[in-house]
């Protein structure tokens, strides 16, 4: 459980009924998040320094072997000690509650300032991994492995970065407190023994390290996007994708991402390499004269790749660093002044007429005039997000200049309604001082518990943070600022509400009977008001909750990665009956006509030595929605991790290996397959006869639904979404950040337009000619469906990697650091 991590540095949030005021010798401030295992507060000592302080849950902290396993982690967290650490400064295990405080360190998180301000170039990156590789060497010194190197667990601070949340794992019981069956780590980033059960020691952290350098140099993870799952195949059995790094840089990733740990550099060697690319790159900086390119630093500066020296970070992040920590950046709350001996009160006065407010901006920061000589804070300054006008755009493609600046602003809360453009740049009705908090990441160093679930665990790119203000509960959006009427270059994607999981999610939300269904990495799965976003109730599983509920005939099923798949009564959020899948948890679930279709199967992490082709570890499931019970059972060769689609009396699914089935609904025989060359981790859509399937072999391929045969394929980009399918146009959105519209008839491209910056855009949701699509990004984008041209984006800062969902008017998404957006 991070200790605020995702959250900016201004957004403590205030205490509760029911929170300590005292635990320790630390007085509690404030809350910065909470998790799976306890929730995490903002503590004070007695001297007056800052903490995070991690209160384990009551029920937890009951069971004596978690007791003796909490003690002997944080024991081997308290030996380490590295200037590129900040870890565990007291406590006790023993006590009631069980707690822990941890080094309280403002800064912004990696992926946070990679989301905002894009890839880093080479210099940077370098100057990154030197100070990282020294701090596994702290780590490992302590005979402890990190086991969840990160992005989000990764902050920056001027003097270097930091490495913060400890895997808290002795090299040789890498299984310290983990619940059974579960893996520690972060799909996209765990090393290839973390995930097929095999002893960890510090050449899986330098793995994990490689793929957090290939992260920052090209804005995604080196295995690509999609479902944990999908990731999680691709690190054991695939080869990473480093194309887009530079040469030196390539070859030092390359040796810390081979998949035998024994073939990865160890942390000292790692270090001279780095030392060695680095000498390269300054070299070729300094031939061509490139210094800033090379380095990253703002012009005029010494391009440096030691991390405890100025100029070692991007321009860009610097600039923001700079204004976390300085004029704009946050302060503790103080501990109280003593209180004053009471004074007679005055005799009572009418009150005057309260005089009219003068016209300002609510904040008390004043807007600086506009200059033209460029300076660090104007990097964080937010644009109007103008779309691209419809005269200037391109529908073949939109490059991603066009839509957003350089430097990006950092997420905006969701409550902010941009409007146009102000003085010096800002959108009118927004301050400097509001424009400033966009990047966020203030978070302190600690432990993170395999149990510990955070609003920012995410995958390859899901770092980010939660908006300022959002708690576990939603909250209305306040009164917002008058705004002009809308014109072509108004942005109008404003959130209505938001809703704070608290733990990583993956799925759409689904919107039925004005209550919006959400699953997430806290075990649970939430009901939510249309209206206000506010729960419902929420339902405790056993595991995280990746699945999309499926909601008919008053209830609702989840699968859950406990095993089981859980039907739940829509009104009360209690359990009706429960079905065991197999190991891993099942697929997002289908119900049709009384039946609830599931697939499930073994995922690597569960896969027996030396299985061959023919071990069968997938499974299609018909399951009666009233009782529970199993009606029939399909096998597959690999997993089914995606939802079926059942139209007209067949089930069509598909395993993960690459092969797509129809299977008989009533009698679950196979009616026929097709096998493509890559992985199939998106679910068909099935319309007028036809079954559309998208392969990660870089097709999409058109099948006769009756016979299986092949109709046409597109040739696509490697990843790639899932397909929607409106008024004969095939809509499908690529690894390459593209969305496409492909004709149903044809097969041919009809246009194709560049979404954002990122490099992954999810399936988009059509209504009334508009698409809509989330972003690797961190946006969600309205589209014209006719030509691909932008008409308005929304921030939530964190990827949305799921497909939004429509309803009344409103938008529905989730971005990966587990926060639930109704946007209009």
């Amino acid at each position: 459980m991070g200790q605020g991590r995702g959250l900016r540095v201004e957004a403590f949030e205030a205490l509760e009924a029911g929170d300590p005021e005292q635990v320790g010798r630390y007085r509690i401030v404030a809350r910065l998040g909470a998790g799976g295992m306890g929730r995490v507060y903002l503590g004070r000592s007695p001297g007056g320094r800052a903490v995070a302080v991690k209160v384990v849950r009551s029920e937890l902290a009951e069971d004596g072997e978690f007791r003796r396993r909490f003690a002997r982690e944080v024991a081997a967290a308290r030996r380490v000690n590295g200037m590129f650490t900040a870890g565990v400064v007291d406590a006790d295990p023993d006590g009631s509650p069980a707690w822990l405080a941890t080094a309280y360190v403002p800064g912004v998180a990696l992926g946070d300032a990679v989301t905002a301000h894009g890839p880093w170039p080479q210099g940077p990156v370098l100057a990154l991994g030197a100070g990282l590789a020294e701090a596994l060497e702290a780590i490992h010194a302590a005979d402890v492995v990190h086991r969840d190197l990160k992005p989000s667990n990764i902050l920056l601070a001027a003097d270097g970065p930091r490495v913060i949340d400890f895997g808290i794992s002795v090299a040789h019981e890498a299984s310290a407190l983990t619940r059974t069956g579960m893996v520690v780590g972060t799909p996209g980033f765990m090393s290839p023994e973390q995930l097929t059960g095999k002893p960890i020691g510090p050449a899986s952290d330098v793995f994990s390290l490689g793929a957090v350098l290939a992260f920052t140099a090209t804005g995604s993870g080196p295995f690509g996007t999609g479902s944990g799952h999908a990731l999680s195949f691709r690190v054991v059995y695939e080869e990473p994708d480093l194309d887009q790094l530079p040469p030196a840089l390539r070859s030092v990733v390359a040796r810390c991402l081979a998949k035998q740990p024994d073939r990865r550099p160890t942390v000292a060697t790692l270090l001279e390499q780095l030392a060695e690319a680095a000498a390269e790159e300054t070299g070729e900086a300094e031939e061509t004269g490139e210094a800033e390119a090379a380095g990253g630093a703002a012009s005029g500066e010494a391009v440096t790749h030691t991390p405890t020296q100025p100029g070692w970070l991007p321009a860009p992040v610097a600039a923001t660093l700079h204004s976390r920590t300085t004029t704009h950046g946050p302060t503790v709350p103080p501990a109280p002044a003593p209180a004053p001996a009471p004074a007679p009160a005055p005799a009572p006065a009418p009150a005057p007429a309260p005089a009219p407010a003068p016209a300002r901006q609510p904040d008390p920061a004043p807007v600086p005039a506009p200059t033209s000589a460029p300076a660090p804070a104007l990097t964080e300054t937010p644009e109007s997000e103008t779309p691209t006008s419809p005269e200037s755009a391109s529908s073949e493609s939109v490059s991603p200049e066009s839509e957003t600046p350089e430097s990006e602003p950092a997420p905006k809360s969701p409550e902010v309604a941009v409007t146009g453009a102000g003085p010096a740049g800002l959108p009118a009705g927004l301050t400097r001082r509001r424009a400033l908090l966009g990047l966020g990441g203030a978070a302190a160093a600690g432990l993170g518990f395999a149990g510990w679930k955070f609003s920012d665990r995410d995958s390859s790119a899901k770092e980010s943070e939660a908006p300022p203000g959002s708690g576990r509960r939603p909250s209305a959006s306040p009164t917002p600022t008058p705004t002009p009427t809308p014109t072509r270059a108004t942005v109008v994607g404003v959130a209505q509400w938001s809703f704070v999981t608290g733990g990583l999610v993956y799925a759409s939300p689904i919107v039925a009977d004005d209550v919006v269904y959400i699953g997430s990495g806290t075990d649970k799965l939430y009901a939510l008001d249309i209206l206000t976003g506010d729960q419902r109730w929420a339902f405790t599983t056993g595991a995280d909750v990746y699945s999309e509920p499926a909601v008919a005939d008053g209830s609702v099923y989840v699968g859950s990665v406990d095993s089981y798949l859980y039907a739940v009564d829509a009104r009360t959020g209690k359990q009706r009956w429960r079905f065991l899948t197999g190991k891993n948890g099942s697929s997002s679930p289908t119900v049709v006509d009384g039946v609830v279709y599931v697939g499930g199967g073994v995922d690597v992490t569960s896969r027996p030595e030396g299985f061959g082709s023919d071990y069968k570890e997938g499974y299609v499931y018909a399951v009666d929605a009233g009782t529970g019970k199993q009606r029939w059972k399909f096998t597959t060769p690999s997993r089914v991790e995606e939802p079926p689609t059942v139209v007209g009396g067949v089930v069509y699914a598909c395993s993960v290996s690459g092969t797509a089935y129809a299977v008989d609904a009533g009698t679950g025989k196979q009616r026929w397959k097709f096998t493509t060359r890559g992985l199939l981790t998106a679910a068909v859509a099935v319309v007028d006869g036809v079954v559309y399937v998208s392969s990660e072999d870089g097709n999409l391929y058109a099948l006769d639904a009756a016979t299986g045969k092949q109709r046409w394929k597109f040739a696509t980009d490697k990843y790639v979404s899932a397909p929607t399918v409106v008024d004969g146009t095939v809509y499908v959105g690529g690894g390459d950040g593209h969305l496409s519209a492909v004709d149903v008839g044809t097969g041919k491209q009809r246009w194709k337009s560049r979404i954002g910056k990122a490099e992954f855009v999810s399936a988009p949701t059509v209504v009334d000619g508009v698409a809509y699509v989330g972003s690797g990004d961190g946006h969600l984008y309205a589209v014209d469906a006719g030509t691909g041209k932008q008409q308005w984006k929304f921030r939530t800062g964190s990827p949305v990697n799921a497909t939004p969902a429509f309803a009344d008017g409103a938008v529905y998404i989730s971005s990966v650091n587990g926060i639930v957006y109704a946007v209009t």
